[in-house]
């Protein structure tokens, strides 16, 4: 091309000759020298010039088509035109080799930069996988896939074989990714038998690799950060846990006691107060059962989740055997119904939702004293059955109510707040919402919302 480029300026220069003076005609073969050095580089420049100054000598410079130079000022002009030709051709040559690279340097920041974006948006290896099958890969026109360690600090590549350490074979090309603390895993790319990688690309490479190692780093430190933080808060809970379950144990266990031993001693004055202390034993019995029984139902909740076993129920008569079931608990108070007709059949598990309302009545039984009054109401909202629970005791306090329902009513009261945590549980389960309503002095309200559902259509039996 620098040969075909000289020969045309030669013919230009021909024509030119014939109208400006023969020194002018220099100036088309330098012109020359730069655009070739331009386009084809370095080498070509050198040889444009070479050949542009010979064709000036040969074809005009007298005598015309020899290498005998007749006139010194023509031999300081062939010289100088030489010298002037392969400068101007390394020049451009340099500021073509710069421009290449600084358009190259472009390339390689934003790609590095899309890359580190895509990182910093993962959390966790799957999502970092993709970056590398989807963004990294395709830079260098091939596809990879994130190789990690398994538990043996092994790792598998994409064609099922065992490989131990970063290696070169066949069609697959694998580049270890090591991070500042710990060697995370391999990129591996498939490529076919001509793939080769330039210097530069070769650099971007080795930077996306240590950014993947990096956020591997990071995924892997977040990940242990999380598991510790829920190994404390686990661990806190259940110190908690078993030291209200200790204490609130304890104040049954210690009224049986008590009463036996009074039993035992023969301290009833009379039949009647004996059976009094047989039903006072019977009742911290009871509450110690539904203790340990909350207790137990919120760890398999934890564990397994909550399987309901759901139905068409009128929630009505689930309270109504609530009731029946603490009736002694309640003891005196009073307890008032308001439950307007035609509330609707709630779709829920039976024994768990009267589950919620034992746990709410026992709250207030707890809660209030032996004089206090309790109200059960029912109205139906735009899709929800809500039912309140009621008392006219002491109230929480506001800082305690937001903490509800893991939250004891008073500080001194018995009661660790697992039956409202369990009631909180079952109501999830159903869909629905458990909240505290009152004040500061005029009692509490549990109020309980349950979706409504629609019933199926119910097949007529034939006669």
């Amino acid at each position: 091309m620098a040969l075909l480029a000289c020969g045309i300026a030669t013919v230009l220069a021909e024509l030119l000759v014939r109208v400006f003076d023969i020194s002018n005609v220099v100036a088309l073969f330098l012109f020359t020298v730069v655009l070739v050095a331009l386009r084809w580089g370095k080498l070509a420049g050198s040889v444009a010039a070479l050949v542009g100054v010979t064709s000036f000598d040969f074809f005009f410079v007298p005598p015309v088509f020899a290498f005998r130079l007749s006139d010194a000022q023509y031999l300081f002009t062939f010289v100088l035109t030489l010298v002037i030709a392969l400068v101007i051709g390394q020049l451009v040559a340099r500021i073509r080799a710069e421009a290449a690279s600084a358009v190259a340097g472009e390339r390689r920041a934003v790609a590095l930069a899309e890359v580190a974006r895509d990182l910093s948006a993962t959390s966790s290896v799957r999502q970092i996988d993709s970056v590398c099958s989807h963004r990294i890969a395709p830079l260098f026109g091939a596809a990879g896939v994130l190789l990690q360690p398994d538990a043996q600090g092994r790792m598998a590549n994409v064609e099922g074989a065992i490989v131990s350490a970063p290696s070169v074979g066949g069609v697959m090309h694998y580049v270890p990714l090591i991070s500042p603390t710990h060697a995370r895993g391999v990129l591996a790319f498939r490529r076919d038998a001509a793939w080769t990688l330039r210097e530069d690309d070769q650099r971007l490479l080795e930077s996306c690799c240590a950014l993947v190692a990096q956020a591997l780093d990071r995924v892997h430190f977040t990940d242990e950060a999380r598991d510790t933080l829920v190994r404390m808060e686990g661990e806190r809970f259940r110190h908690t846990l078993l030291a209200a379950v200790s204490h609130d144990l304890k104040t049954p266990l210690t009224a049986i006691r008590g009463l036996a031993e009074a039993l035992e001693l023969g301290n009833a004055s009379s039949p009647a107060e004996g059976r009094d202390m047989a039903r006072a034993i019977h009742r911290q019995a009871d509450a110690m059962h539904r203790q340990v029984s909350n207790l137990l139902d919120l760890a398999r909740m934890q564990d397994e989740g909550t399987h309901l076993e759901l139905d068409w129920h009128d929630a009505g008569e689930v309270i109504g055997s609530a009731l029946a079931a603490m009736d002694v608990v309640l003891g005196h108070r009073s307890v008032y119904i308001e439950w307007p007709p035609g509330l609707p059949l709630v779709r829920m598990d039976a024994r768990l939702f009267e589950h919620v309302i034992v746990n709410l009545l026992d709250n207030a039984a707890k809660h209030t004293p032996a004089s206090a009054s309790i109200w059960i109401r029912a109205h139906k909202g735009e899709n929800h059955l809500m039912i309140d629970v009621e008392d006219d005791g002491p109230g929480l306090p506001l800082d305690v109510a937001r903490h509800i329902p893991t939250a004891t009513c008073t500080r001194n009261a018995p009661g660790t707040g697992l039956g409202l945590a369990l009631c909180h549980s079952i109501v999830q389960a159903h869909g629905g919402s458990m909240d505290v309503l009152g004040g500061e002095s005029r009692g509490v309200c549990f109020r309980v919302s349950l979706p409504i559902a629609d019933m199926p259509e119910l097949e007529h039996e034939a006669l």
